[in-house]
């Protein structure tokens, strides 16, 4: 019988170089076995939440989250990646600094009936507005960066294999390591309910 390539995997426990591993041990073709892998934020938080430093960070990204979610940004996935995935404070004996995202959306729902519009405001302003690491970091303490997955397929392509490979590099070292993958938000009840499970742990 061939083995099933659909089951639920948990956000898997550290390797031993104190990163997140490319793929769990004894199942490297099994696509939910390999990074990404995914999650939810109630995961995410439920996992790396676990300092007031960290706590910081994931209030960043939920109100960058629902920034996106204010500008129609509400179909895809983010890669979530850097030093907040990794046992940093093992590794370098400090805290991650911040948390890098990289945004795969599909175009807001204006931009889908209205396509011919997309490529003169997203240079004009909404890259600035919701993806410009310079601009949203100070806010909301994360890397950002963004993937159009209503591009053509050359540039969609191109885009991911880029920033899927250098975030699976480990900085400093030839090992190789694993990412995350959440959804983008559809309610924004979220929000709420993510606050209050980051403030029970920690009040930032």
């Amino acid at each position: 019988m061939e083995e099933s390539t659909s089951f639920y995997m948990p956000i898997p426990d550290f390797a031993a170089h104190g990163a997140l591993p490319p793929f769990i041990s004894g199942h490297p073709t099994i696509p939910n076995a390999r990074s990404p892998f995914s999650a939810t934020m109630h995961e995410v938080v439920d996992r790396f939440c676990t300092s007031p430093e960290r706590a910081k960070l994931m209030k960043g990204l939920n109100e960058y989250r629902k920034h996106l979610h204010s500008g129609g940004f509400v179909s895809g996935y983010q890669w979530i990646d850097g030093s907040f995935v990794e046992n940093v404070e093992i590794l370098r004996k400090k805290s991650p600094s911040d948390i890098d995202v990289v945004t795969l959306f599909n175009r807001p729902a204006g931009y889908q009936s209205q396509p011919e519009n997309w490529a003169h405001d997203y240079k004009k302003f909404i890259h600035g507005a919701f993806f410009d690491t310079v601009t949203m970091k100070p806010t909301y303490y994360c890397d950002t960066y963004a993937v159009d997955l209503d591009a053509g397929s050359r540039s969609l392509v191109r885009n991911t294999t880029y920033w899927f490979g250098l975030f699976s590099d480990m900085r400093g070292s030839n090992s190789k390591k694993g990412i995350l993958e959440i959804p983008l938000v559809m309610d924004p009840m979220e929000f709420a309910a993510i606050d209050r499970a980051i403030g029970v742990r920690f009040n930032v």
